[in-house]
């Protein structure tokens, strides 16, 4: 009788939990090191995404291969303001600031990740005053502030997974390799989706950017 009993508890356990199945488990999140955020408080898509034609909002190619190519666009352009802070995407070290007459300021950060070395690209910004090539800067951190564009002002930003080299300043690369350059995506990859997937738990668990 005993024996019946313990089958029929045994069954009963089973039909009420598959009736009931457990929560997914949570992906685990990043070692501390390795978490980032978006450099942006809100991330609202501007003319470019990733891989997008390499053109301005009215369609103009910026730049083509001899062939008639557009080249392809290395990160995620976002709306922005005039003088808006930008952060710094993860813990790293400052390793490159130039300016160019069009498309303003350009910083790079370096990232030693456990699983190797990303550089963040930030690009039509200025730096802030105190912070220069060498220095180190933390996660969320305000290094700079978006720069003026006038009505092309926006926000660029790309992640470079491997270590400082001239094209980790590309914003853009041929479809195929032309004029010297290699072909995208080359070591660049979507950075959308690399900061949500490298987001501090709190974050991750409500959504947040």
């Amino acid at each position: 009788m005993g024996s019946w009993i313990a089958v029929l508890l045994a069954v009963l356990e089973l039909l009420i939990a598959s009736a009931h199945p457990a929560a997914p488990a949570s992906p685990a999140a990043p070692p501390a090191g390795d978490q980032f955020q978006f450099p942006l408080p809100t991330w609202a898509p501007h003319c470019l995404g990733f891989g997008s034609e390499w053109r301005y909002c009215n369609g103009l190619p910026l730049r083509t291969c001899p062939s008639g190519a557009v080249w392809l666009h290395t990160g995620t352009d976002v709306v922005a303001t005039v003088g808006q802070p930008v952060a710094a995407a993860g813990d790293g070290v400052i390793v490159g600031y130039l300016v160019d007459p069009m498309f303003r300021g350009g910083v790079l950060i370096r990232h030693q990740l456990t699983t190797g070395v990303v550089i963040t690209q930030y690009w039509h910004v200025w730096l802030k005053a105190g912070f220069v090539v060498g220095m180190s800067v933390k996660r969320g951190e305000v290094f700079a502030n978006v720069a003026d564009m006038g009505d092309k002002t926006h926000f660029h930003f790309a992640v470079f997974s491997g270590d400082m080299e001239s094209h980790a300043w590309n914003g853009a690369l041929p479809p195929s390799a032309c004029s010297g350059f290699p072909a995208f995506p080359y070591r660049f990859v979507d950075p959308t989706a690399f900061i949500e997937a490298h987001l501090p738990p709190a974050r991750v668990a409500r959504g947040a950017r």
